[in-house]
């Protein structure tokens, strides 16, 4: 098979996961319409949603953070070098984003390549964009394939450039007219490994395209987000009390104003007459001695609690989200420690996550220090250190910290990046 039918197949692949994609990401951003009714909904319900997706995404990437960073190539510490390059690309930023998009739609990308300077940097890249192929026995990428489209100022594409990856070589085409991918420019690639790793949010063994965390919260969301519309069209339509007046004379508007609709009834002089209130008068008066006034019951809107409250239990359930942190306010942690044992399960999902992406991290690591080092990818060693997912106060953290290092168990340099006085 020759390049071009290569890039081809990947960008085939790469538009047949963009469906997926486009789903899981318009649930991320509450941009997916609303869901089981049987009447058209238009209008401001139409995109009505309550974006726990968000949420159950952030809190999982948000207790992702990286302290430090640590490296040495071939026995030779180089951990302030690396560390230096992980600040100059803004990896503390880059990060936060590229753990949302691996959460949220099961992938993401990080190319290590040299600047515009010849410093190594690090890039992150969306699975809408990116794609990688891997060999069926080790599962090492042995190909990748960037493709973006160059637009004018009114939106329209004017031309389509896609990069591959190889182990040796980093190639850039272009589309010609005729739909031909004609080569632009190529470089040697002295990795000997393709420069782009995939953050692959795997839960199983099978899930070589990623798992996304929105895939489970999906029709739960949907359905929360059914009932809180149907409670706000209830509460505009019969939550409001409406009077009711008896032997009160009608009058005929002077406008001919139809009352009822002449077409539902048989009678075309009926529904001349209309009331003589107005819907907003305070007070009613009349002068037949047989008049009399009441008021319907508005409707009890309390049956919509007992419905939401019921989704809400099945979505901690299954996102792990803490009670105060869906806003059920009567579930409120009294204590630091009380908060620690609600957020139990997040914490453990976000360590679960280290352990899956953060080796992917640490590979792209690798390859960068290999380039500013000029070394060979195996001989580099990279390790990133995480801080603790669980939700802690400075006041705990520096107690535990203060007597581990009074018995001996840390150093003084342990003690302070245990703490985070050290961290990037």
């Amino acid at each position: 098979m020759n390049t071009n039918d290569v890039v081809e197949q990947m960008i085939q692949r790469l538009e047949l996961a963009q469906p997926v994609i486009a789903k899981r990401d318009a649930r991320y951003r509450g941009k997916q319409k609303l869901r089981f009714t049987s009447d058209e909904v238009e209008g401001d319900l139409e995109f009505f949603s309550v974006n726990i997706c968000r949420l159950a995404v952030n809190s999982v990437a948000e207790r992702m953070r990286p302290k430090a960073v640590a490296a040495n190539v071939g026995g030779e510490d180089v951990s302030a070098r690396a560390n230096w390059l992980w600040r100059r690309c803004n990896m503390d930023q880059i990060l936060q984003s590229v753990l949302a998009d691996a959460l949220a739609l099961g992938s993401a990308y990080l190319a290590v390549w040299t600047d515009r300077y010849g410093i190594p940097t690090i890039t992150a890249e969306s699975a809408e964009q990116v794609i990688t192929a891997h060999d069926p026995v080790n599962n090492e990428v042995t190909h990748a394939v960037k493709r973006w489209f160059e637009r004018n100022h009114l939106g329209a594409v004017v031309a389509e450039h896609v990069v591959l990856y190889e182990p040796d070589e980093v190639r850039h085409f272009v589309r010609n007219g005729q739909g031909s991918l004609v080569q632009q420019s190529s470089q040697f690639n002295p990795l000997g490994v393709v420069p782009v790793v995939p953050l692959i949010n795997v839960d199983r063994l099978s899930d070589t395209h990623g798992h996304s965390v929105i895939d489970d919260l999906a029709q739960l969301v949907d359905a929360l987000s059914k009932i809180l519309a149907d409670m706000i069209v209830a509460s505009e339509s019969v939550a409001r009390p409406k009077r009711w007046a008896a032997g009160v004379e009608l009058e005929e508007h002077p406008d001919g104003f139809m009352a009822d609709d002449p077409a539902m009834t048989d009678d075309p002089l009926e529904g001349q007459a209309v009331t003589p209130f107005a819907e907003g008068n305070s007070m009613w008066t009349v002068e037949s001695p047989d008049a009399k006034f009441g008021q319907l019951e508005g409707a009890n809107l309390s049956g919509y609690r007992t419905a939401v409250d019921l989704i809400l239990q099945q979505i901690m359930a299954v996102s792990a989200l803490p009670a105060h942190m869906m806003g059920v306010t009567t579930s409120n942690p009294t204590s630091a420690d009380a908060i620690r044992a609600a957020e139990a399960s997040l914490t453990a999902r976000a360590e679960s996550r280290i352990r899956v992406l953060g080796l992917a991290i640490e590979q792209a690591l690798r390859l960068m220090i290999a380039i500013d080092r000029e070394a060979d990818v195996s001989a580099v060693d990279a390790e990133i250190r995480w801080a603790s997912p669980a939700t802690r106060s400075m006041a705990q953290e520096s107690d535990a910290v203060t007597k581990l290092l009074s018995f001996g168990v840390l150093s003084t340099q342990e003690a302070r990046e245990k703490i985070g006085v050290d961290s990037l």
